[in-house]
């Protein structure tokens, strides 16, 4: 088995596998477009990333008749507060994010229903 990946080493060429300090592979970098859904309990995926200037749309998929809101909690400085209606199942909401950072948003309606948005 040794000799085998002795001879995988090999093999490579000189490089592969490395990225070099600050460069960024098209894959590495975060979608332009992002989709949560709101479901009865929460949204999904505890965090969602996308890039500056990049949007994210929330679907609605409640089952029941239960109402949630997408609301900016807290973000980077400057950033812009935003906030959907109380809205149902089948809805849709989007918010573009122009300035980098964290960002944290709930469902006023239930406090802790929460998700984090990271835009790089």
């Amino acid at each position: 088995m040794l000799v085998a990946l002795t001879a995988l080493a090999a093999a490579a060429p000189a490089g592969a596998g490395h990225v070099a300090s600050g460069a960024r592979t098209a894959a590495s970098r975060p979608p332009l477009k992002a989709t949560a859904h709101v479901y009865d309990s929460g949204f999904t995926a505890p965090t969602v990333t996308v890039r500056k200037g990049g949007t994210i749309k929330w679907l609605w998929d409640s089952s029941l008749l239960d109402l949630h809101t997408v609301t900016f909690i807290r973000g980077p400085q400057g950033a812009r507060y935003f906030s959907s209606r109380s809205l149902g199942s089948g809805a849709v909401y989007s918010h573009k994010f122009s300035k980098a950072g964290k960002y944290m948003i709930y469902c006023k309606l239930h406090a802790g229903n929460t998700q984090k948005i990271v835009v790089k």
